[in-house]
């Protein structure tokens, strides 16, 4: 996680050069071209690269017409009392869970299946959290200019069950990118730097679901990860607690390997042929 311009989509190509085939969800609007700018660059192998884009804008411009006429002659009272407006079922959100069933890559227009079928040679990308936060508010209000705490939770509550499946129901490699926001811990009492989430609630909960939280930021010309920026929430198990970390998943990615070839000898001293 990190503020924008800080490497955290550049970063990315390091799990293709952890021999990982890639596998990325797209909602920033700029996203495809970092990738595709980053894979050239490096001069990595484009056919090891695969995309979805699927931006958080839904509503067409005669729609928001419609709103902002609304929003000109109604009271924010009336506004508030309003249903979720618009067709939800057209929702990016909808778009997104359709494309974890079945993921079609936009550059080569092969279907390669649910990605909870990929195996531990893939990694699944979503770049990046703030677009999911979007998607989320549009499935549970619409076109709807404002949400009252109800709607604020079950857009939190579609959000973190599919975080929660996404860390905990495959079996390849999953990476989420966001960016930051100063957050209250409610434990405490005191503000943390947090990935930007929906609401207060959700934001503290996030680290739970990964083995790797780390801050990407920026210093001149030169770009670190770090597990130990004072007042972020970071989080550890394979990476260094450390300031001015190569931005890299490989030792990530060996880590991960050595895990599975640990549980796998295991399991044959368990159970002998």
């Amino acid at each position: 996680m990190g503020s924008a311009g800080v490497g955290k989509t550049y970063a990315l190509s390091t799990l293709a050069e952890a021999g990982l085939e890639v596998f990325a969800i797209v909602t920033e609007p700029t996203g495809v071209e970092s990738l595709v700018d980053t894979w050239q660059k490096k001069k990595l192998d484009i056919s090891r690269l695969h995309w979805k884009q699927i931006t958080p804008t839904r509503t067409g411009f005669a729609d928001m017409m419609a709103m902002a006429q609304k929003i000109g002659n109604m009271t924010y009272e009336s506004l508030t009392k309003l249903p979720p407006q618009g067709n939800r079922s057209q929702a990016r959100f909808i778009q997104l869970l359709a494309t974890l069933s079945s993921f079609t890559c936009d550059r080569d227009g092969v279907n390669y299946g649910a990605v909870d079928s990929f195996g531990p040679s893939r990694v699944l990308v979503i770049d990046s959290l703030s677009g999911l936060n979007l998607m989320a508010m549009d499935l549970a209000v619409g076109d709807k200019p404002t949400a009252h705490q109800g709607e604020w939770g079950i857009a939190m509550s579609a959000l973190e069950k599919l975080l929660n499946s996404l860390s905990s129901g495959l079996r390849c490699t999953f990476v989420l990118t966001a960016h930051l926001d100063r957050e209250v811990d409610e434990i405490t009492g005191g503000t943390r730097i947090m990935a930007s989430a929906l609401g207060r609630k959700l934001a503290p909960k996030l680290p739970r679901f990964f083995s790797e939280v780390v801050h990407a930021y920026r210093d001149g010309p030169n770009f670190y990860w770090s597990t130990i920026s004072p007042g972020v929430d970071t989080k550890v198990r394979t990476l260094p607690l450390a300031d001015k970390i190569a931005p890299s998943f490989i030792p990530i990615v060996d880590a991960y390997r050595a895990r599975l070839i640990a549980i796998e000898e295991a399991t044959k001293q368990k159970n002998p042929v």
